[in-house]
């Protein structure tokens, strides 16, 4: 601003020269201050002007310098109304690039004027808080070792520069947060997908002993080899498979075929089985029973399974019976 006052100044002081410019004696004498005032001119102007301004200001720059070549040649050639012609010319120009130069923001005023204008981020920053609150749920669920103490601290970071009114800044800190959390997702869904795979598999090993036992069973009724075969296969294909969506399938064509052929008469038994196994293993470590019993009521779970697979339903109810009496009383 000092440097556009200065040459205002110029202006006034090179008009009072050229009005005081009457008599040809003083002709020389006025046309070198005219020249001096151009040039200092010159100077200021080229001082601030930067490798940003536009074509047109540097092409107008070029022009004023010109004139002033033009201003010392007439001034050389004694021509004091060519020299006064040449320096107003100059100082037009000037005064044009002046004006320019004064309609152009600095970068900081821009960055300043951007800051002042942005948007306060707390409802973002608010949202993001309870997604990631809501994924530490997930995550613990699942059991997926992951730190997000970083995550914590940038909300740390971003609330503080909210505060400080640096919203440019906080919008910076929420993007972090949120490619942190598309990377922490993404380890969550794996750490799902793991597990349901592991209980798929589980699931898949716990009925392929019950089928095992249905096929035993389904013998030892003398049912027909296609009853028999039937099973047979869908055991390979039950076995043969660690997909959680086929294993379902593969569940599912099993059920069906029970329910074919009327071979569904022990499925209560054999999820009172589960159940049971269930329980005695929560049991064995609140180490509610001895160890002792723990191992009879193991061998009583392999008879009624054996009772299970001859067909032989009451005498396997009766002892699932005694041993669910066995287990609830332990549990009191």
């Amino acid at each position: 601003m000092k440097k556009i006052t200065s040459f205002v100044l110029l202006i006034l002081v090179s008009s009072m020269v050229l009005g005081g410019v009457t008599h040809t004696a003083q002709a020389e004498t006025d046309s070198s201050v005219l020249l001096k005032i151009a040039k200092q001119a010159q100077r200021q102007l080229e001082n601030q002007m930067n490798k940003d301004v536009s074509d047109k200001t540097k092409q107008l720059f070029k022009e004023g310098t010109q004139e002033i070549k033009d201003l010392e040649e007439s001034i050389k050639n004694n021509n004091a109304d060519l020299a006064k012609k040449h320096f107003l010319s100059a100082m037009r120009i000037f005064k044009e690039i002046s004006q320019q130069l004064s309609n152009i923001k600095s970068p900081q005023s821009e960055i300043a004027t951007l800051k002042a204008t942005s948007k306060d981020p707390s409802a973002d920053l608010f949202r993001m808080q309870d997604y990631i609150n809501n994924l530490k749920i997930i995550a613990k669920k699942y059991n997926a070792s992951i730190d997000f103490s970083e995550l914590d601290d940038l909300f740390v970071t971003a609330r503080k520069q909210i505060s400080d009114k640096q919203f440019d800044d906080a919008v910076e800190t929420i993007g972090k947060i949120k490619q942190i959390t598309v990377d922490f997702n993404n380890k969550i869904r794996e750490y799902a997908s793991q597990q349901e795979q592991s209980r798929a598999t589980a699931y898949a090993k716990t009925y392929l002993e019950q089928l095992d036992r249905l096929i035993e069973n389904a013998k030892s009724q003398g049912l027909s080899e296609n009853i028999i075969q039937k099973l047979e296969t869908a055991k390979e294909n039950l076995s043969s498979t660690t997909d959680p969506h086929e294993i379902i399938k593969q569940i599912r064509e099993i059920i069906s075929i029970k329910e074919q052929f009327e071979l569904t008469k022990n499925d209560r038994l054999e999820s009172r089985v589960m159940q049971i196994e269930k329980t005695l293993l929560n049991i064995s470590n609140s180490e509610k029973l001895s160890q002792s019993d723990i191992d009879d009521a193991k061998k009583t779970i392999q008879i009624i399974k054996r009772h299970l697979a001859k067909g032989e339903f009451e005498k396997a109810n009766e002892l699932l019976r005694s041993l669910a009496t066995l287990l609830n009383t332990s549990q009191d």
